[in-house]
């Protein structure tokens, strides 16, 4: 399977795009061991030690959302995602190509804007009336919710740096300027 090159951001903040997708995509491998070794921990202490577990669960699920989201960005900065490169891209004129990787990006980004205002709408109204999970442990859920924020509002900024790489790339005839 061919897959294109991950974009490269130029300029300041371009790097600095670059440098936020690296920590998050760090960070959220962190959490995917985080994960891992709190269900082994979950399952020594239920079924070996028969302990009671509460907290185990639900602090997996949290790490999972925060590699969903989180992680997302670092696969979008390295081209890691989904796209139609093996499928469609190859039957189209390089001039359709471009205009395609101007015009989805921009699209992500309309959808992505929507999610990140409706994920902050929800992040705050959790934060400030004190929702809490309807768990025992009961963790505020203004912690998951932080995640997606974050992480698609990260992806927007993400976007936008494509969106220019890509404007400067129909605009200059070079692929991937």
């Amino acid at each position: 399977m061919k897959t294109t090159a991950p974009t490269k951001n130029k300029g300041f903040l371009g790097r600095i795009l670059d440098r936020v997708a690296d920590v998050a995509g760090f960070m959220s491998m962190a959490a995917v061991v985080f994960a891992m070794l709190v269900i082994v921990y979950e399952v020594i202490a239920r079924y070996v030690f028969r302990w009671a577990t509460v907290w185990e669960v639900e602090a997996a699920i949290m790490a999972t959302i925060f590699v969903t989201f989180v992680g997302a960005v670092f696969s979008l900065k390295n081209n890691a995602h989904v796209t139609m490169d093996d499928i469609v891209l190859p039957h189209l004129k390089p001039k359709v190509r471009k205009w395609l990787g101007l015009i989805t990006p921009i699209l992500s980004l309309v959808f992505c804007v929507i999610l990140a205002y409706k994920s902050w709408k929800m992040f705050w109204e959790a934060f400030s009336l004190g929702w809490k999970s309807e768990t025992i442990w009961a963790p505020p859920l203004a912690i998951p919710y932080s995640f997606l924020a974050v992480g698609v509002s990260i992806m927007c900024l993400q976007l936008v740096g494509i969106i220019v790489g890509a404007a400067k790339s129909l605009r200059s005839g070079v692929e991937n300027a």
